[in-house]
């Protein structure tokens, strides 16, 4: 028998394909691609909104943040003091030595100000630094300078580091005497037995390999407990001391606060 469909029935068919098209375009992506019986009578699921957290909500999930997750900030001392600093193994290792307890010690921020050394003069006499703490007043020239601007109050002499080295001298800017008088008179009674702080500065280097400035000023710091004790005041001397048997070696002071991130630089300096 032969059956002969209608133009009706034609119809009728193609709507049916195009609806059964469309159920299967518009659905989610699925293991199979046949469709139950249940499904034609299930509704989409509509999700709970989540309450947005109150403040005080977000400040307890804060805090409860694991000890690996913080990082770590640098303390703001009672003031900023600049010192004067370029790639030469005694003025740089020096820079670093007395510019620990300026910030162990004293609780001042230091920065050190990298400059060629031909330039700390005009630095120094215009306040861009505070200190120059290895002037080598053996160059007649240098030592002409030092002269002429101590006596016209536009720097002030602050001492001589070095005990048997009486060519090297302090420069200090004379707003430092206001700003940071306790430092000034650190300064003035800081003297380095010569022979032990040059053995150390010979072996500083620039770079990758070799002793950093502040590691030479680190073991100078461990090897001279009895000199620079004399320096300081018990108090001042009790935190340094501290510093160095926490393994402080540079002239960051830095504090570990939540923070939400991976790194954690607590107690790293």
């Amino acid at each position: 028998m032969i059956c002969r469909f209608s133009k009706r029935t034609w119809g009728a068919a193609a709507v049916a394909a195009l609806l059964a098209f469309a159920v299967f375009a518009c659905a989610p992506e699925r293991d199979t691609p046949l469709i139950s019986s249940e499904e034609f009578g299930t509704p989409t699921a509509v999700p709970t909104p989540t309450a947005t957290r109150l403040p005080e909500e977000a400040v307890q999930i804060e805090g409860q943040r694991t000890s690996d997750q913080q990082t770590a900030l640098d303390v703001v001392g009672k003031d900023i003091v600049k010192i004067a600093n370029w790639q030469e193994g005694g003025p740089s290792m020096l820079n670093n030595l007395l510019g620990y307890f300026m910030v162990w010690g004293y609780g001042y921020t230091v920065e050190l100000v990298e400059m060629e050394e031909a330039d700390y003069r005009d630095a120094i006499e215009k306040g861009e630094v505070d200190l120059v703490l290895y002037v080598d007043t053996g160059d007649a020239d240098t030592a002409g300078w030092l002269s002429s601007v101590v006596e016209s109050g536009s720097v002030v002499e602050g001492g001589k580091p070095i005990a048997d080295n009486e060519s090297v001298r302090i420069a200090v800017h004379p707003t430092m005497s206001e700003r940071a008088p306790e430092l000034v008179s650190f300064l003035s009674t800081a003297r380095l037995p010569g022979e032990a702080f040059s053995k150390i500065a010979g072996i500083v280097r620039f770079g990758r390999v070799g002793v950093t400035p502040s590691a030479g000023a680190f073991k100078y710091l461990k090897e001279q407990s009895a000199v620079w004790n004399t320096w300081v005041s018990e108090v001042e001397a009790s935190k340094v001391q501290d510093a160095i048997d926490s393994n402080k070696t540079s002239l960051r002071n830095r504090t570990c606060i939540p923070r939400g991130v991976e790194a954690n630089d607590c107690g790293r300096n």
